[in-house]
């Protein structure tokens, strides 16, 4: 199906960071399927309708969550995980304490230092996630992955597997960028959901210096992605399946 019949965004009302990771050409000329792989932020708000897209329409068989474990217990799973057959926590940021602070000091650099900690600290969660999302993938059923905004974790698990799908580094970085077009709607939902926290759209918009020094730290210190989820775990077979799901 071409892309002018799909779109990126998914039109739930629980969540304003949901988007589909499909529809990029690699470097062969060979597209990542629709409709088969999807990032989000935290899905504890989803209605019944949003639910009832996910699993009847979007074919979603897994979840995979990404937050940290504090949050996963403070906000809840949400319907979508009880709904389908698999959910699978990952909390990336567990051994670092957690997610940067809203405000004080220099952002960028503040996301820079947590993403230099998640490629240097949690290859194993990012292999294992990965590796479900492969399994649940190759099994014909689509997988969802998410974070609280959607875009730092979630954002360096997509960059992850858009790199080994071929894609180039331009457009993972034009996917990272995407969720500035909701980050106004990501700072309402976190100030509802934590009391007392004050985000703004500043603090929270994606960061390119920080996103460049990851990619640069993934290519000279472990030799790319492919290399990087070999390392810590992820089976050539699982890369194989991957490439041979997502791309047509």
């Amino acid at each position: 199906m071409s892309d002018q019949q799909h779109s990126r965004w998914l039109p739930l009302q629980g969540c304003v960071n949901f988007r589909d990771v499909g529809g990029y050409r690699n470097s062969q000329g060979q597209t990542v399927r629709w409709r088969r792989l999807f990032r989000s932020d935290a899905l504890q708000d989803m209605t019944s309708a949003d639910t009832g897209l996910a699993v009847d329409d979007l074919n979603i068989r897994l979840v995979v969550d990404l937050r940290n474990t504090n949050e996963a217990e403070r906000d809840g799973r949400g319907p979508l995980s009880e709904s389908v057959a698999g959910y699978r926590h990952f909390p990336l940021l567990d051994g670092r304490g957690g997610i940067p602070p809203f405000t004080g000091g220099d952002i960028a650099g503040r996301l820079t230092d947590t993403y230099q900690w998640l490629v240097r600290n949690s290859g194993e969660g990012v292999a294992d996630a990965i590796t479900s999302i492969s399994d649940s993938i190759e099994a014909g059923g689509g997988a969802v992955f998410h974070c609280s905004a959607g875009k730092d974790r979630t954002g360096l698990l997509a960059a992850l597997i858009l790199e080994v799908l071929g894609v180039d580094q331009e457009t993972i970085s034009a996917d990272y960028m995407l969720t500035i077009e909701v980050v106004e709607a990501i700072v309402d939902r976190i100030k509802a959901i934590e009391q007392g926290s004050s985000p703004t759209a500043q603090t929270l918009a994606p960061q390119p210096v920080a996103f460049q020094a990851y990619q640069e730290t993934l290519r000279e210190e472990y030799g790319g992605a492919e290399a990087f989820l070999l390392k810590h775990g992820v089976t050539s077979e699982t890369l194989a399946s991957l490439r041979r799901n997502l791309l047509e």
